[in-house]
């Protein structure tokens, strides 16, 4: 099962999971609208705490499965990061570069070189600090990443190993 944490300006129906959907996957895409990072950690590792899920994430949605993957990674099988917000200093996440993935945990982080709300070094300084091999796809495109539907498709398939 894939779960999808939305962006901060996203919605649990939004474009992308949207298109993966009507991939054929099915997507628990809980809203986060009006919700601080805390509220939304806190219904993540509670829908993570029953099985073992792939986490999904855009933006300040993947800054959220970045810590629960951190909190929680037993229950993690993989995660695909979508221009994630990592870099920013909010509690929980009061000192980022404290914020590492796990050990032998799959990610693949999808993030375009021109975002100009997320620089890609948020990314990139995560992916440096962590001891795990991440998966970095650099693409142009906006932050919202509309050009690049097809490799999220693409990526979240093979993380589900479909």
């Amino acid at each position: 099962m894939l779960i999808w944490a939305h962006g901060l300006w996203g919605s649990p129906n939004g474009s992308k999971v949207t298109a993966i959907r009507e991939s054929g996957i099915e997507v628990v895409s809980p809203d986060f609208n009006n919700m601080e990072l805390e509220e939304r950690i806190d219904i993540l590792n509670e829908l993570v705490s029953n099985k073992k899920v792939v986490l999904a994430g855009s933006s300040y949605g993947g800054l959220a499965c970045a810590l629960v993957a951190q909190q929680k990674p037993e229950q993690i099988k993989a995660m695909l990061l979508l221009a994630p917000a990592l870099h920013l200093p909010e509690s929980p996440n009061d000192v980022p570069e404290n914020l590492i993935a796990p050990n032998d945990l799959p990610i693949t982080i999808i993030h375009s070189t021109t975002d100009e709300i997320v620089p890609i070094s948020a990314s990139q300084d995560y992916i440096n600090r962590s001891e795990n091999k991440i998966s970095l796809i650099e693409v142009e495109d906006s932050h919202v990443l509309e050009n690049s539907i097809e490799l999220i498709i693409l990526e979240t398939k093979k993380l589900l190993k479909l």
